[in-house]
């Protein structure tokens, strides 16, 4: 499917991303309105926490770990709100405990920090809710029911509509183009007469993120439905060569602030990163009009 256009122009990858996001929550908002089950609320917090991913294949991902987060949070928030009856002052330990995991935990798999922040939400239901008409047990059946009428509705939208038009593919290209960028960006930084140590820090960091981003992507991509047609063999190679390149461009950096700058040794590995990252455009090359919207002024190799 091809993507949609405004004013003539194709939407790009993170301008469509955002118009499918909202469309999700705005139906969200209609089914709550609708419906107006108890604590109808918590479906869309549970699409927001889900789609913080931002991409598809990590949106599938986190709603996955959150689903199995939330069964396991309420199991462990009930065995603990019946032992915090048999003796009140467990809650001295038990409620600190599982507050300090769910931050400690907070940067590990999604489901981790998913289980404690509903066992202590559980836990405080149980214990500190001043209706008396709520019960924990119509807490966790309300948590369970927001939870898979969340899950079902991302999975219609994710699997039914949005996997038509090829996000996985787009956010490979922008994310390819990217990663080039900041090897241009390196590498100019290395043929200007004088390196700023903070212009070189700045563009490290910035293509380190970005060589994150690829591998989370990868990390992701089996939850999409036929993702070895975006995530192949040929994407892991433009990964590998990515990191070679990096790890060449950091040994000419260092090789500045030593006798061997400009020496043949030096040229001959700078020209081998250039070789290099020529071959590496070759992996975004087949689409020319994103290359050259993206690149820019970049297309050209430094001498």
């Amino acid at each position: 499917m091809r993507p949609p256009k405004i004013a003539g122009k194709s939407l790009s990858f993170r301008a469509l991303r955002c118009l499918q996001i909202s469309t999700v929550f705005f139906f969200t908002i209609f089914v709550q309105e609708w419906l107006r089950y108890p604590r109808a609320g918590w479906t869309g917090f549970a699409v927001m926490m889900i789609y913080a991913g931002f991409d598809n294949g990590t949106t599938m991902l986190r709603a996955y770990h959150r689903f199995l987060g939330v069964l396991f949070g309420l199991l462990v928030g009930y065995i603990l709100w019946f032992i915090g009856h048999l003796d009140y002052r467990t809650l001295i330990t038990i409620l600190p405990m599982t507050v300090f995991f769910a931050y400690f935990l907070a940067a590990r798999k999604y489901s981790i920090p998913t289980v404690f922040t509903v066992c202590a939400s559980v836990i405080g239901s149980g214990y500190f809710n001043l209706d008396p008409t709520s019960t924990v047990t119509y807490y966790i059946f309300d948590y369970i029911m927001c939870t898979l009428i969340a899950f079902g509705i991302i999975l219609m939208f994710e699997y039914c509509w949005f996997r038509h038009y090829g996000m996985m593919r787009r956010f490979i290209i922008d994310t390819q183009v990217e990663v080039v960028q900041d090897l241009y960006r390196l590498v100019h930084l290395l043929n200007q007469e004088k390196i700023k140590r903070t212009d070189w820090f700045e563009g490290s960091l910035k293509l380190t993120r970005s060589l994150h981003e690829v591998t989370v992507l990868i990390e992701n991509s089996h939850f999409m439905v036929r993702s070895e047609r975006a995530v192949g063999d040929e994407f892991t190679e433009f990964v590998e060569l990515a990191n070679r390149i990096f790890i060449g461009l950091k040994a000419l950096y260092m090789a500045y602030y030593t006798p061997r700058f400009h020496k043949l040794d030096y040229y001959q590995l700078l020209q081998q990163v250039q070789a290099d990252i020529l071959h590496l455009k070759k992996f975004v090359v087949f689409n020319k009009q994103i290359l050259e919207n993206k690149l820019g002024v970049m297309n050209a190799l430094p001498s």
